[in-house]
Parts: structure tokens; sequence; C-alpha cells
């Protein structure tokens, strides 16, 4: 067979800073992005919203923090991953 002189099979230059890019950014999202929207009532109005209202809120509180604990955990799937694979090209 006869394989492109530009991807060797002894050469994982590129894979290993495509590995460490993708560590940098998933980390960088874990550590300094933020943990969502918090939806939550205007201090001024607290009088005024009705128990729908208050319900509602609660819910998309909920809904936000299951979506930012799903997006935590598969930054943590990647990084888990990034760091396998690098494992196995440094001890292959």
């Amino acid at each position: 067979m006869n394989f492109s002189p530009l991807a060797q099979l002894e050469d994982d230059t590129v894979f290993i800073i495509v590995l460490g890019a993708v560590l940098v950014f998933a980390v960088y999202q874990l550590v300094f992005t933020s943990d969502g929207v918090h939806v939550s009532p205007k201090k001024t109005d607290e009088g005024k919203t009705t128990d729908f209202e208050r319900q509602l809120l609660e819910k998309l509180d909920h809904a936000n923090d299951l979506l930012v604990s799903t997006r935590n955990c598969i930054l943590i799937l990647i990084i888990l991953l990034v760091v396998l694979a690098s494992l196995f090209l440094i001890f292959r």
C-alpha cells in the first residue's frame, strides 16, 4: 500500500498537538466559564410575583443546574479520554 508521505505511522506529533489543544480547551471551559445563567426574580418585585411565576423560576433554575452538570460531566469525560489517549501514545 502506498500511504501519503504527510502521515507516517510513527509520526504522532500532530495528534499530540490536537490532544493538547482539546485538553486546554476543555480545562478552560470547565474552570473559567460561568455556571450558566441563574434565573431569579428581581429583588424589587418580590411582593408582586405570583405562585406560578415562583414555581416557573424554580423549575428554570433546576433545568439550568441539570444542563450545567451535564456540560461539566461531558467536559470531564473529554479530559479523561484525552489523558488516556496521551498515556497510550507515551507508553506504547
